[in-house]
């Protein structure tokens, strides 16, 4: 008998029969060891040596001697724990627990007969670089916590908790606090004309981009000078100075990430990461989705070939490109090895599944067919309109316009991957970027037609208005953006945001309101303190995110874990000494430790 040790329950079934009568399939429940979550920091540093002291998680315990039990029986335990780091530390801490016995370990990245089978062919050991690159980050979180969160006290007894990465999103939401508190709100006006040729409709709007030859942003301050502008400019002549027309190509954009669903999910469907991570593990523990802890853009040729399949089938020749589409992952330090989240069975379609899962799934299957799909292509049109044409001298003494106003359309010539996936599918999309809190851009090419005309053409000019807007303070984060921030500072791990989120958010430093994250004066207060003592440690984006490069090295085998986590450390302690910060008589002091 070989012994399978999963980490859900929920596979145990479907694996098993997948393998058939030789194996037995059981399941460790998640992790079985720990650091204890009391007692002290259960981290040892002694020559430079780190020595974590790990003990058997409580709830685990009955899974342990079932396991052991099963072990005894077997012939050989094979550990196909989850196929990231979290999953080799869980297979490496079973093979502690469990002692001397003759393990391999097997990994699968979807939950299917195919891939189960694949994996159980290619056997190998622990990787031990994935493990202690997984101690690394545990270690490092438990000092940073251990060191750090006591200390927060001194702001408040409710200021319970800092972390690693926590309080660094919590900086980046108190930041963007003060950003909105500083802000002074000033009016200013867009000055808008509808212009028409003779015999040339449809008539178009156009606004004032640069005036006495000094670009504006659309915008004037001084509202006299927009009256007084709006009136003069009806009693001058119009004309053309440039009319561009091109074609654009709107690239499909990449299948998910774990970052990038967590996004999406949000904005299109209103899940919060923690629902997202939940729904995307049944999808996975049900084979209907690859593995979807990932940070990779890419592909594997089945699944190329599978997108491609779908696409040949549903759609008219021209929505297939000749080639398959390769996505550049942009992630730093990304598992290339592993894949994009896509279906198992894309050509099985979405319409099987019911639920919210049943909506994500639908949104993963859009997204992985779409990014195989064709570009768009659309029409974009530009006209650089002179108001009072050769009538400023500038300063080298060359005569232009008193005013130049700019009008923007576009029109759609191909909807390519937009069929499917709908324009809001991108990352990139202005429509997502505006659900999402940002301020549209004054300049926004506008949906429609314009007119083709030459340089020199004489326009009358139908209407003109001043039209009064006011500055907006930057936008409030939403989980969305806190995390597509995080990922694009290269700060923590896309696994790990679900649980950033919901411990700010738990802990009261952060509250959300109509899904905007607005930081509580407990959360500036945390922030403003671990600012001022441990500012060049934790708390700054550049260091987190160098330190997540060393802790990526250790995984490639490129760094030692005991000199990134030491030197780490005691970076960290020595700031909470430097700053008087070790008051609490129930928090003993580090070792000393030479040197």
């Amino acid at each position: 008998m070989k012994l399978v040790i999963v980490e859900s329950p929920n596979k145990v079934r479907k694996i098993k029969d997948f393998l058939g009568a030789d194996y037995r399939v059981a399941a460790s429940f998640g992790h079985m060891r720990d650091l204890p979550p009391t007692g002290g920091l259960s981290v040892e540093f002694i020559d430079g040596k780190i020595k974590p002291v790990y003990a058997t998680i409580e709830r685990s315990a009955r899974h342990v001697k079932e396991l052991e039990e099963l072990a005894k029986k077997a012939d050989e335990v094979i550990l196909a724990t989850d196929p990231d780091r979290e999953g080799e530390a869980i297979a490496w801490h079973v093979s502690q627990l469990l002692g001397e016995r003759k393990y391999s370990r097997v990994v699968f990245h979807a939950v299917t007969k195919a891939e189960v089978q694949k994996a159980m062919a290619k056997p190998r050991p622990i990787d031990q670089h994935l493990v202690d690159a997984q101690q690394a980050r545990r270690v490092l979180d438990r000092v940073v916590g251990w060191v750090v969160s006591p200390t927060l006290r001194q702001v408040s007894k409710d200021a319970r908790s800092a972390g690693r990465v926590q309080s660094v999103a919590l900086r980046l939401v108190a930041d963007r606090e003060k950003e909105i508190g500083k802000h002074k709100t000033v009016d200013y006006f867009v000055l808008s004309a509808k212009l028409e040729k003779d015999g040339a409709p449809p008539p178009f709007a156009a606004k004032l981009i640069t005036w006495k030859d000094h670009p504006l942003g659309q915008r004037l301050r001084d509202p006299a000078l927009a009256e007084k502008t709006t009136a003069w400019a009806k009693t001058v002549p119009w004309r053309v100075l440039s009319c561009d027309r091109r074609d654009s190509a709107r690239n499909p954009p990449p299948p998910f990430t774990t970052a990038t669903v967590q996004q999406a999910a949000s904005v299109r469907l209103g899940f919060n990461p923690d629902a997202t991570m939940k729904h995307l593990q049944a999808l996975f523990e049900d084979g209907k989705i690859t593995y979807h802890r990932t940070d990779s853009t890419a592909l594997s040729p089945e699944g190329l070939a599978e997108a491609r399949a779908v696409i040949k089938k549903d759609f008219p020749p021209e929505y297939l490109p000749k080639s398959p589409i390769l996505h550049a992952t942009k992630a730093a330090n990304a598992q290339e090895a592993h894949e994009a989240i896509r279906p198992t069975h894309a050509e099985t379609g979405p319409d099987g599944i019911g639920g919210d899962a049943g909506r994500l799934y639908r949104l993963i299957w859009q997204r992985f067919v779409a990014c195989q799909m064709a570009p768009g292509r659309d029409q974009i049109t530009t006209i650089d309109v002179a108001c009072a044409p050769d009538s400023w001298k500038t300063e080298k003494g060359e005569t232009v316009p008193m005013g130049v106003f700019q009008a923007k359309g576009k029109v759609l010539l191909f909807d390519g991957w937009r069929r499917l996936a709908g324009e809001d599918a991108t990352e990139e999309s202005r429509k997502k970027g505006k659900k999402d809190g940002a301020e549209p851009e004054e300049d926004d090419e506008s949906d429609g037609e314009l007119p083709m005309l030459n340089p020199g053409d004489p326009l009358t000019l139908l209407d003109i208005a001043a039209l009064k807007r006011s500055t907006k303070p930057p936008p409030r984060y939403t989980q969305a953006s806190l995390i597509k921030k995080l990922e694009a500072e290269g700060i923590g791990r896309p696994s790990t945001y679900a649980a950033i989120m919901r411990v700010i958010l738990e802990r009261g430093y952060v509250k959300e309101e109509k899904r905007k994250l607005h930081a509580t004066p407990l959360g500036l207060s945390a922030s403003d303190f671990l600012v001022r003592n441990y500012t060049g440690n934790f708390i700054d984006m550049d260091y987190t995110a160098r330190l997540e490069d060393d802790l990526d090295k250790i995984a490639r085998g490129e760094a030692s874990w005991e000199k990134v986590v030491t030197e780490a450390s005691f970076a960290v302690i020595a700031l909470a000494r430097r700053a008087g910060l070790w008051y609490d008589p129930l928090v003993p002091r580090p070792p000393r430790t030479p040197g």
